[in-house]
């Protein structure tokens, strides 16, 4: 019997026919629970997240334990045999899957049994209370500025490339934040404000509605030259499409995941080194914090809830020598809690 996951906007999880009768309790609870996260306005992608990670555990069970279709027969021997099956499975490229990930299904999991058990289930309290799995804490990837050079030297032929760069490293935004930038947003607001330029201050507006995480809009101040460079590419260089979004690919479409990933796959083979989006971020924040930014204000520019993981980016900055500052000031803000 073979797991099936079908993604659809209305019903991500699709569970093998032929044991439908034995995860009863299972399933119903899950259409609960995802109804409930619906109904709170939890973005398609975290329904996504719970719909894949949630999903895959109860395929598995019905394929392995099939008169497990309760919580009360549910025991922590399945989960764990589950989480060990899952650490030696390959992932993509015939590779193990990434502590990352496997931290991914772990905190799903938990998530909809903590829920259970709130909602009355006879939920093992072992089963919430397994430990999470060991991820080691990798070196964050940031570019030096010698490196930033030769990615937009490598991204000069193309002005939508050489603006992803900009706009990446520029104001730290995440993969689903940048290809949600429009031109104008539903509000009749554009998403670059440029309400201050008299002070030579610009802000790209992440929308809530738009890709930002948790759904909580945020304003990232930029350089009076990224707002420049987004001016220019929109009136000169990007593809005539109905779509409100700033960045159309060269196939006249708007960017989406799959394409910003093919973009840093050829910048990587480009350069020589390796190149993802979330290692702009991880550049911008670390050299916001050697020029002067505050944590208040860093944290929210990034978008984070608290201040633990900004820590390693204070870390990180007193390690490394990215360059000198008056290069990264056509890149990136300096202290932008200083008024002109």
């Amino acid at each position: 019997m073979s797991e099936v996951i079908a993604m659809s906007k209305n019903r991500v999880l699709s569970l093998p026919v032929a044991t439908r009768a034995a995860a009863t309790q299972l399933r119903d609870a899950y259409d609960l629970f995802r109804l409930e996260k619906q109904g709170s306005l939890l973005s398609p992608a975290s329904l996504s997240f719970y719909d894949l990670h949630v999903g895959k555990f109860i395929s598995w069970l019905e394929v392995n334990y099939p008169d497990v279709g309760r919580f009360g027969d549910l025991d922590v021997d399945a989960l764990r045999r589950y989480r060990a099956e899952l650490a030696a499975s390959p992932g993509r490229y015939d590779r193990h899957l990434s502590p990352e990930t496997l931290l991914c299904s772990h905190r799903a999991l938990r998530v909809f049994l903590r829920w259970a058990d709130l909602e009355g289930y006879p939920v093992d309290s072992r089963l919430i209370r397994m430990p999470a799995p060991r991820v080691p804490h990798k070196e964050m990837t940031v570019f030096h500025m010698v490196q930033l050079r030769r990615l937009l030297a490598a991204a000069s032929h193309s002005p939508v490339e050489e603006l992803t760069i900009r706009i990446l490293v520029g104001s730290g935004v995440r993969m689903s934040e940048l290809y949600g930038l429009a031109l104008m947003g539903p509000d009749g607001l554009p998403d670059l404000m440029l309400d201050s330029m008299d002070r030579g201050r610009a802000e790209l507006r992440v929308r809530w509605d738009a890709g930002a995480k948790g759904r909580k809009a945020r304003r990232v101040p930029v350089t009076a030259a990224l707002a420049a460079a987004i001016k220019r590419y929109a009136s000169r260089h990007r593809h005539p499409h109905d779509s409100p979004v700033l960045l159309i690919n060269r196939y006249g479409q708007p960017f989406q995941k799959g394409g910003i990933e093919s973009m840093m796959n050829r910048l990587q083979a480009a350069v020589g080194f390796r190149v993802h989006a979330h290692a702009f971020r991880h550049t911008f924040a670390t050299v916001a914090t050697q020029m002067g930014w505050n944590f208040e204000r860093l944290r929210s520019a990034m978008g984070h809830s608290d201040y633990g993981i900004l820590q390693r980016y204070v870390r990180l900055s007193s390690d490394r020598d990215l360059g000198s500052r008056r290069d990264w000031e056509e890149f990136i803000v300096a202290d932008p809690s200083l008024r002109r």
